[in-house]
């Protein structure tokens, strides 16, 4: 499958017409190229964009777990909706919650499960230690005779929120490494209640207890279970809880770094005060250029890659301790250290897909050069493209680092005036760091209020202390860790800043916008639909639509949105301002003034815009 489009790699600065006389080539190539096969609508045929992985490195980085641990994966099978008797992971209710189902395959996904729906097995973990590992989650009056009576569990793999699927008349494209139109905040309030019906509706148990007890279904078994689902339920009705907020997420966003803040701080430290509303979510980034960029996530708060991963798997249901000592098993987690780094491999070997001629129409070339000539007045001052050479731009190494990184760019936040909720949040997220302090340097006055220090500094010790624990138990230290550390860092230093730059982290980042078509809605909360509205300034662009279809629309380059969540960007965390006038939606006359891009120099820019890879 990976034939299709091939021969689609050509960098940005290429004539428009060469690319387009590849494009056509290659429509042969492309029209038959299918993938596997699901139900329902996933039963059509997948086409497969030319994005460097292999089929085999394609299931991998969907099934490959990073040690999420969310729900015993024998329970997940047999788990029921919560109003019905249809199977929670059923397909048509899968793909209703935005998750795209897939086939069985016996190797990687021997029950059928949607992308990102990972088993994480450890046969040979004690029970008490599994117990004591996720003590703080479980909540204190959780026993372990209330511990399920098994190693294997079922939780997200990125996959599962960075893999797009895009329908166009009855074709599929996949787009891995793309934004999905997961609603995570619902699939998980279903998922709580599911459980708590189960044990509630007497049939609902017989039915449970019969699928996850076979061959060996005893009454006295079946109350056992029980039990264990009772208790359980109520740790899932938490977690929801913790995360509850009037803003509702719809498809194809979470506030990830609220969670994650959540889980390190208040339930990992054991202080419910350093609760905090994840109330600022964002969309699911692309990730192809993610691991060659020199600062990631939407707000630059990362830079080394196996922290930003370590940090995503604990905000998804990764366990860990962090109280204790290291002796009393202090930093233990279930974090998969070596996947993150496969993972990570398969990342950095994505390319940003092309755009499909074939599928959605040629790009005029001539408009695409118009476009070219407007995006170098105007927006490659922060969002860079490639050189003739098909480079980057990149910065200097910092000391310790073995490889250079491509430039992203911080426009002050009261210039780029988009929704500052995420970006504000995070600034004036503050925290006890408990058991945490001891390890915590000096930090300047700005990051700390009386006992309290900014919420990103535990959280880069509790990342920190994760990693160093896991690969000390694998027996490395010394050299040979900082050697073995450096390459888990994409290459970056090891002395890694505990809290980026003020001028970095108070406002969200420019990254380079290849394969930008593929990734709707836009800006950081998915606020605009279009590349086109992303054009208009802020006061002309739509208010209210929807978000949840995959159908295409290759003119205004976004989802169709008739369908789905209702996304009202009057709400605070949801508006659409900002990226608007001069440079963002304007561009200047003859005579120096600035004015707005006249509607056939949008539809320039669009086209422009859908060559970029």
């Amino acid at each position: 499958m990976d034939a299709c489009l091939k021969p689609l790699i050509k960098s940005e600065t290429s004539p428009p017409g060469a690319l387009l006389a590849m494009l056509l080539a290659s429509v042969i190539a492309l029209v038959g190229c299918s993938g596997g096969r699901s139900s329902g609508d996933d039963q059509a045929a997948v086409m497969f964009l030319d994005q460097g992985l292999s089929d085999e490195d394609r299931q991998a980085f969907y099934y490959l777990s990073q040690g999420s641990q969310l729900l015993p994966y024998d329970w997940f099978l047999a788990l029921e909706q919560a109003g019905n008797d249809t199977l929670f992971r059923d397909d048509t209710h899968m793909r209703e919650l935005g998750y795209i189902p897939q086939p069985l395959d016996p190797a990687r996904n021997p029950d059928g499960l949607p992308i990102g729906f990972v088993k994480d097995d450890n046969p040979d973990m004690i029970r008490a230690d599994a117990f004591r590992m996720k003590k703080a989650f479980l909540g204190a009056a959780y026993t372990l005779e209330d511990y399920p009576t098994t190693n294997a569990w079922i939780g997200p793999t990125c996959a599962a929120c960075h893999t797009a699927q895009i329908d166009y008349q009855g074709r599929s494209i996949r787009i891995d490494g793309g934004p999905s139109l997961v609603d995570h905040q619902s699939y998980m309030t279903q998922l709580a209640a599911a459980l708590q019906a189960t044990h509630r509706d007497p049939q609902k148990m017989d039915r449970f207890a019969q699928k996850v007890l076979a061959p060996n279904w005893s009454q006295g078994e079946q109350d056992a279970l029980k039990a264990r689902v009772v208790a359980y339920s109520g740790v899932l009705n938490r977690l929801v809880e913790q995360n509850a907020t009037d803003l509702a997420y719809g498809h194809g966003r979470l506030d990830a770094f609220g969670a994650i803040l959540n889980r390190v701080t208040e339930t990992g430290l054991g202080i419910p005060g350093n609760h905090g509303e994840s109330n600022a979510p964002v969309s699911f980034p692309f990730l192809w250029t993610a691991p060659q960029l020199d600062w990631v996530q939407w707000n630059s708060a990362v830079s080394n890659a196996i922290a930003r991963n370590t940090g995503e798997v604990l905000g998804v249901y990764a366990h860990m301790q962090l109280t204790g000592t290291p002796q009393t098993g202090q930093f233990n987690s279930t974090v998969r250290i070596d996947n993150l780094d496969r993972i990570e491999d398969y990342v950095n070997s994505m390319q940003a897909p092309l755009w499909p001629e074939p599928v959605f129409g040629a790009i005029d070339t001539a408009r695409a050069e118009q476009g070219r000539v407007l995006y170098a007045g105007n927006c490659k001052g922060c969002h860079v493209i490639r050189d003739a050479q098909g480079e980057f731009p990149r910065r200097q190494a910092r000391p310790g680092e073995i490889r250079q990184f491509i430039i992203t760019n911080a426009p002050p936040l009261d210039q780029l005036r988009t929704d500052p909720r995420m970006v504000q949040n995070v600034l004036s997220r503050f925290v006890d760091p408990g058991a945490l302090k001891p390890y915590l340097p000096e930090l300047p006055d700005h990051l700390k209020r009386g006992d309290k220090v900014i919420a990103v500094a535990v959280l880069g010790i509790a990342v920190s202390g994760v990693i160093d624990q896991r690969l000390k138990q694998e027996g490395l230290e010394g050299d040979a860790l900082t050697e073995v550390k450096v390459r888990l860092n994409g290459g970056r230093t090891t002395r890694e800043q505990l809290v980026p730059p003020p001028s970095i982290i108070a406002t969200y980042k420019a990254r380079p916008l290849n394969g930008i078509w593929a990734t709707a809605p836009y800006l950081h909360n998915g606020s605009v639909p279009s590349l086109y509205q992303m054009l208009l300034p802020e006061e002309q662009r739509v208010k209210n639509f929807r978000v949840g279809s995959r159908e295409f629309d290759p003119v205004n380059v976004g989802y169709l949105t008739d369908s789905g969540f209702a996304f009202d960007t009057s709400l605070a965390g949801n508006r659409n301002i900002g990226h608007s006038g001069p440079k963002h939606t304007q561009t200047r006359n003859d005579d120096g003034q600035w004015r707005d891009y006249t509607d056939d120099e949008r539809w320039a820019l669009v086209e422009y815009l859908k060559t970029l890879h």
